[in-house]
């Protein structure tokens, strides 16, 4: 141990602060908000009606309703937007709520969400009005079922809607996303639906799609989760999560396909393959963490931008960490797939995992990532930020590259970049698997071939942002354990998340500007929300940079020598932070 490490080591036990989760509030599957204009939060009590069960309250044939609820149009697409209207409810209030049900024969007391009628357009004395929401597609059919209190406090159904069916059912292919392997002549295909029937892409260099790939299928049952509520009550059944592999493809090239089944097949798409790796291939590339499913100017609007960078060139998205930010509420794993699809088709959208997808601590024996009952340092936080889903839905949606430990930790090179991509939320420290991994990767590294190093992980290793509740020695023992490597072996451009705010450093290590070291970025700003805390004033000698807005990093990688980073503002389409890196 040299003595600078074992100096900052000694630093972090005294500065060490206690341990803090952090809590995000979980939207609901309407995006509903507080009187403060606040998102809704699912873990409130306040949020939560108490319903009978259907054994505790049995169904009333349709002549028993006093009122009529319905819902237009009853066949629709994934995210499509549908009317909900009622008339002729007898004894209105504002009161009332609106329910709905997927699938349609749930129990009442399994509802997915509800809207009070103060929500709603209404004319709640004459005991009609009407609402617009999206509904998504979870390889079920949907009902609404409309809820008034009695004299006592007790809700009693007046009325339910008729059925909405999804466009193809639970045949259809959802959520469709592609990866790299590795190998340029190779691209995996992945989606969801609710049938096992064999997995199939049709593919070619034209639209006539001569070639067939096949493929297997997986899926996942509460009883395979870490803990509460993924386990419990915010479990939906996810279907069956495709894995197709196309290999034998030209490097560089574009091919048009489609996924399904025999059952139903998806519309006809195109990639474009990697190219060969080589010094002065050109690469653009989108960059982002911490997304999840908020409204404008959030996530939705990072998802149009993203696809408009795809139109415009961007080869590849990546996102390290805090995908959907489901928690264990698997509702929001259908919106988010349905936000990213346009793009992750288009184009390899490859992910990290974050504290929200897999920290826990509970469920050892279940967690995929052979990390037993997880990382738990004295100087950490790492607490159950996953909502009990330990990895397990990742594991399933995302298969990356097989060169480390799946999703956890992989790398690939694509033209002039060698991408690395860790987890902050495994044993990272000097000696462990994954450092043994990452040195041994960064070692290997061909800088004839691909002079540019980008390193990715969710938890930053510089941050200077006063952010209550997160704790900042994670950062410093990130430099203690693993910067040595990244400045040993040239890295020059390190991407993180978790802060939910954008900072840029100049070239450092060790806390000073230093020529040759890794610019570090975080742009933990994809959507899910913006940490408003504090900067430091003075600024850190090495912070360049920050702001706390909405925005998405884009890269242009233009020669062997010369790479652009811009971070793009959501709210104005504006580049708010520019630097060239050259070498």
């Amino acid at each position: 141990m040299g003595v600078s490490r074992l100096v900052l080591l000694v630093a972090l036990n005294v500065i060490v602060s206690p341990h803090l989760t952090a809590s995000h509030s979980i939207p609901t599957y309407f995006n509903r908000l507080n009187p403060d204009g606040s998102l809704m939060d699912v873990k409130s009590p306040e949020y939560w009606i108490k319903l009978p069960t259907m054994d505790q309250e049995p169904l009333r044939n349709p002549q028993d309703y006093k009122g009529t609820l319905k819902v237009h149009p009853s066949v629709i697409d994934n995210g499509e937007s549908v009317t909900v209207s009622w008339h002729s409810i007898q004894g209105a209030n504002m009161t009332d709520f609106i329910a709905l049900y997927c699938p349609a024969e749930d129990t009442h007391d399994r509802f997915l969400d509800y809207l009070y009628l103060n929500e709603t357009k209404t004319l709640h004395k004459l005991g009609k009005g009407f609402v617009q929401v999206k509904l998504y597609n979870m390889r079920v059919s949907c009902e609404m079922r409309y809820f008034s209190y009695d004299g006592h406090g007790v809700p009693v159904l007046k009325a339910r809607s008729n059925t909405v069916e999804f466009k193809g059912r639970s045949a259809i292919p959802l959520q469709g996303r592609i990866a790299l392997t590795g190998d340029p002549t190779e691209m995996r295909v992945m989606w969801t639906s609710g049938t096992d029937s064999n997995p199939v892409v049709m593919y070619g260099m034209n639209k006539t799609l001569t070639h067939k790939a096949t493929g297997k299928s997986s899926t996942y049952r509460a009883q395979d989760m870490c803990g509460f509520p993924a386990n419990g009550i915010g479990f939906r059944d996810p279907g069956f999560l495709h894995d197709v592999l196309i290999a034998d493809l030209k490097p560089a090239t574009r091919y048009f396909y489609q996924y399904g089944s025999e059952e139903a097949m998806g519309p006809m798409l195109n990639f474009t393959t990697a190219p060969i790796p080589g010094a002065d291939v050109p690469v653009k590339f989108v960059a982002y963490a911490d997304m999840g499913v908020s409204p404008t100017p959030g996530a939705e609007v990072t998802a149009r931008y993203s696809l408009e960078e795809v139109k415009n060139g961007a080869e590849l998205v990546l996102h390290f960490g805090d995908i959907s930010y489901a928690r264990g509420y698997a509702y929001l794993w259908d919106k988010w797939h349905s936000l990213i699809e346009p793009y992750a088709t288009r184009v390899p959208y490859m992910v990290g995992i974050g504290n929200h997808e897999q920290d826990h601590t509970t469920g050892a024996s279940k967690d995929p990532s052979g990390a037993g009952k997880g990382f738990h340092p004295s100087w950490g936080n790492f607490g159950d930020d996953s909502g009990g889903e330990c990895g397990v839905p990742m594991f399933h949606r995302f298969h990356m590259p097989d060169n480390g430990n799946a999703l956890w930790w992989y790398s690939f090179d694509y033209g002039s970049v060698h991408f690395v991509m860790m987890s902050t939320e495994h044993n990272f420290t000097r000696g462990s698997t994954q450092y043994k991994w990452l040195e041994a990767d960064l070692k290997a590294v061909n800088h004839k071939v691909t002079p540019w190093i980008v390193f990715m992980g969710h938890r930053p290793m510089y941050t200077s942002q006063l952010v209550q509740g997160l704790n900042p020695t994670i950062a410093l023992h990130m430099q203690a354990e693993i910067e040595d490597l990244l400045m040993e072996y040239s890295v020059d451009l390190a991407l993180w998340g978790h802060y939910h705010s954008y900072e840029r450093t100049c070239p450092v290590y060790r806390n000073k500007c230093t020529s040759g070291g890794p610019t570090h970025i975080i742009v933990g700003t994809a959507g899910f929300d913006v940490t408003l805390d504090p900067w430091p004033i003075p600024a850190r000698s090495w912070s360049v940079y920050h702001s706390s807005n909405y925005g998405y990093g884009r890269v242009t990688v233009a020669n062997a020598t010369a790479m652009l980073w811009e971070w793009v503002i959501n709210e104005s389409d504006y580049v708010a932070d520019r630097v060239w890196l050259y070498k």
